[in-house]
């Protein structure tokens, strides 16, 4: 079904909303329009032009726009009186001092836009010059575009050019409007009571898709539709009783379209269900929207034609009968007679049947020329007319943009050369500090290494040094005892003086040993691995009975005796005389 919702007050939506958009520039200048909006929701326009009168009689300095902002609620309210003509010319006036401002003032800007949607809409709705309807619904377009106005304001213009579109029959390119609006609507950040308005858009996309014969994407947006009423069921209105109101109409709504796509899949059973909940609701429950419940009656009339349930089908028409009486509805009307006489037909009434198809053919004649001289203005041409000029504007508008950009960009670049220059420069600095600070780290290595050397060195001197100390007071102590007890011998014993002499013979050799020793030690070579030997001829015997002799008293003292055998024939011998005698000696003290 072709029905669209709000659209009784498409003329206070452009001022209304447009109101919230007045710049500050004026804030001397009384701004009539938003006054004027506080007594439009009392439905009685008499009042408002009364206020409006009275607002600009009460200012001495009658600005240019105090008065704009009168013609445009005159232009608004006798559109809403069937005025048309005045509206055109008030709508008129007022664009004429518009025209000599500055349209980069959101005031005038805003004033400009209604004074063009109100046009637009006399044209659309009530004269069908389709036509001028879409050159000025584009001329508020083109402004608006360039403006901020996307949420009250582009949308609405949008709906307007894509319902005029839906009634031409170009149902592609209405959708696309549709979509546009529900997409600005969606992008409303402090819109809260727009679920309506978006109800509305995926119903229209819907009937779009259905009018193309696409079922399963219509059915895809109904579905959507009713989701987003369950989902936002306290978003319609901030009355509750209004916001009950329009959630259950909307949804009423929907479903008397869902049901028109049920009858065509021949899912009859789906169909009766959804046009009695439409009927249900909108005739019975809030009798809002009376035309919408008329139309599924007719609908469910013809479910009840095609199942041959004629009783069922008599009773729906009579009650539609007094419904039509009271509500005056063309379309409804046509399809009523119509199913009169598929009735009387089916029943055996031809008398009523041909009158009821007379009058039938007489009001579709009559209907249908009106919608042929409607229909006959092709806005095709118009339409794409004034997108190529919308879109040259947006175009020379993305030019300028576009520059803005290149001069950014531009910007951006030598900032960006300069970075990379200042990297490099940096980049090559830290290299060479890099280099450097590798060479002093190699070099600090090596020093590191030639220390751990001579600290290994060290400590292997000084383990050498404790070695040949235990070495020298082990090899220096049975000399020195034996030294010291041969002393003791002399001083306190009687000995012969032969003894004598070999004793001191024994204590100077003894001594000369110890000396030997002690200077070695002097002029000994850490470092070297060898020691240095003082090799000559000796005789082994001689050498061991002296070592004997001087560790005998020494024996002694621990009441041991040191018994000797040597051979008879002489051992001589290429050796270190002292180093052998020390041998001797530690192996005799051990």
């Amino acid at each position: 079904m072709d029905y669209f919702l709000v659209l009784a007050c498409c003329f206070l939506v452009a001022c209304t909303n447009l109101g919230k958009h007045h710049s500050n520039n004026h804030s001397e200048d009384v701004d009539i329009v938003i006054f004027a909006d506080k007594f439009a929701s009392t439905g009685d326009r008499h009042k408002v032009l009364n206020k409006t009168d009275s607002i600009y009689n009460a200012q001495k300095n009658k600005t240019p726009y105090l008065k704009a902002g009168k013609w445009i609620i005159y232009a608004n309210n006798y559109g809403l009186d069937k005025g048309f003509n005045k509206s055109l010319q008030y709508a008129d006036s007022a664009i004429a001092i518009i025209s000599d401002q500055d349209l980069n003032d959101t005031g005038w800007r805003s004033y400009y836009i209604s004074a063009y949607i109100t046009k637009g809409n006399i044209y659309f709705f009530n004269l069908g010059n389709y036509n001028m309807a879409i050159d000025n619904y584009f001329k508020a377009k083109e402004v608006a575009d360039k403006g901020t106005f996307q949420c009250g304001v582009t949308d609405v213009i949008d709906h307007y050019i894509g319902l005029l579109l839906y009634r031409q029959h170009k149902y592609a390119q209405a959708r696309g409007y549709f979509k546009l609006t529900l997409a600005s609507l969606n992008t409303c950040p402090n819109v809260i009571y727009q679920v309506g308005s978006r109800l509305e858009m995926l119903d229209n996309i819907a009937l779009c898709f259905n009018k193309q014969g696409n079922s399963d994407s219509a059915m895809v947006y109904y579905r959507r539709a009713l989701h987003l009423a369950e989902r936002d069921s306290n978003k319609f209105n901030p009355d509750p009783l209004l916001n009950r109101a329009g959630r259950e109409t909307g949804k009423a709504v929907i479903m008397g379209n869902m049901g028109q796509i049920m009858v065509k899949q021949n899912k009859l059973d789906s169909a009766e269900m959804l046009f009695k909940e439409n009927i249900r609701i909108n005739s019975v429950e809030f009798k809002s929207e009376i035309k919408d419940a008329q139309l599924c009656q007719s609908y469910l009339a013809d479910v009840y034609f095609t199942r041959k349930q004629f009783p069922q089908m008599k009773q729906l028409l009579g009650e539609l009968r007094e419904s039509l009486d009271t509500v005056r509805n063309e379309d409804t009307e046509l399809s009523w007679r119509k199913l009169m006489a598929e009735y009387d037909s089916k029943n055996n009434l031809p008398l009523q049947e041909l009158k009821y198809y007379k009058s039938y053919i007489t009001m579709k004649d009559s209907l249908g020329a009106a919608k042929g001289d409607l229909n006959a203005s092709d806005v095709t041409k118009e339409f794409k007319d004034k997108e190529q000029q919308l879109e040259i504007t947006l175009l020379q508008k993305n030019n300028q943009v576009n520059q803005l950009y290149l001069y950014i960009t531009i910007v951006l670049a030598v900032m960006a050369l300069t970075i990379i220059l200042l990297v490099y420069y940096y980049y090559k600095k830290g290299k060479r500090n890099i280099q450097t600070l590798t060479l002093l780290n190699t070099e600090v290595g090596e020093q590191n290494d030639k220390l751990e050397f001579a600290v290994v060195e060290l400590e292997k001197s000084n383990t050498d040094k404790e070695r040949i100390l235990k070495v020298v007071a082990h090899d220096q102590r049975n000399p020195i005892s034996g030294i010291g007890s041969m002393a003791n011998s002399l001083i306190n014993d009687n000995m012969p003086p032969e003894d004598e002499k070999q004793m001191f013979s024994q204590i100077e050799n003894a001594s000369a040993n110890s000396l030997t020793l002690i200077n070695e030690l002097l002029e000994i070579d850490l470092g070297q691995s060898r020691m240095k030997l003082k090799l000559e001829a000796a005789d082994m015997g001689e050498t061991v009975k002296r070592c004997a002799e001087l560790m005998r008293l020494t024996a002694g003292k621990k009441n041991q005796e040191i018994r000797l055998s040597l051979p008879d024939e002489i051992v001589v011998i290429i050796i270190d005389k002292e180093k052998i005698e020390r041998l001797i000696h530690n192996l005799l003290g051990n």
